[in-house]
């Protein structure tokens, strides 16, 4: 495995065990009516980012890599703003 292809794979780990992280800090929060909105918009976010990064490793071409790439980024962003 070529320093290229093992960093990509480091990178979904990474995701991977950040939306597992993230789920259950989520899932350890009280659940008054204000933070479940937040959870709920969190929980969207972030593990939208996996998703997305997901459907752009196995796009189909250059473009919807891009496009899928974005919409993670996007995610991630949304993430620590939300």
């Amino acid at each position: 495995m070529d320093d290229k292809e093992k960093q990509k794979q480091e990178f979904r780990l990474r995701i991977y065990k950040y939306i597992l992280h993230l789920v259950r800090f989520l899932s350890s929060l009280s659940k008054d009516t204000v933070i479940r909105e937040i959870i709920s918009q969190l929980m969207r976010s972030g593990t939208s980012i996996g998703a997305n990064y997901f459907e752009a490793y196995a796009a189909s071409s250059k473009k919807d890599y891009q496009n899928f790439f974005n919409h993670s980024l996007k995610s991630a962003n949304e993430t620590i703003f939300g």
